[in-house]
């Protein structure tokens, strides 16, 4: 299976966009909205998980164009968590492929390119 493409913002990071610049010439497309409240005919656990979902995501990489695939992990993750063991192989994939794509796995976080907090100066009081 192909690698997924590398979003044009960790590119820039690495250079790759300086060694092929004709891979990243295109402005990525923004998605509009807000994610809003869950679906109403999402019920019960799935709704409980999308959620958690909204709540455990990095501010601002939701929009209103995620919904369908929030609303697919949601529905997964409740799957999941009601009963673990009967979960099959290749959905257990799925939830894992989504969740790294809406950024909620640690190494897709660093792929968002937060800023790290300033480290304090020992000698800026003086």
């Amino acid at each position: 299976m192909a690698r997924h493409k590398q979003p044009d913002v960790v590119a820039k990071f690495k250079g790759a966009d300086k060694k092929n610049p004709q891979r990243y010439r295109q402005e990525p497309a923004k998605g509009e909205g807000e994610v809003g409240e869950a679906p109403i005919h999402l019920q019960g656990p799935a709704r409980l998980a999308w959620k958690e979902l909204c709540a455990q995501s990095i501010k601002g990489v939701l929009t209103g164009s995620d919904r369908i695939i929030l609303e697919v992990t949601a529905n997964l993750l409740a799957e999941y968590r009601a009963n673990p063991t009967e979960f099959a192989v290749g959905k257990y994939t799925h939830l894992i492929g989504n969740l790294a794509r809406l950024g909620l796995t640690p190494s897709d976080r660093q792929k968002f390119g937060l800023e790290k907090p300033k480290e304090k100066d020992e000698f800026e009081d003086f």
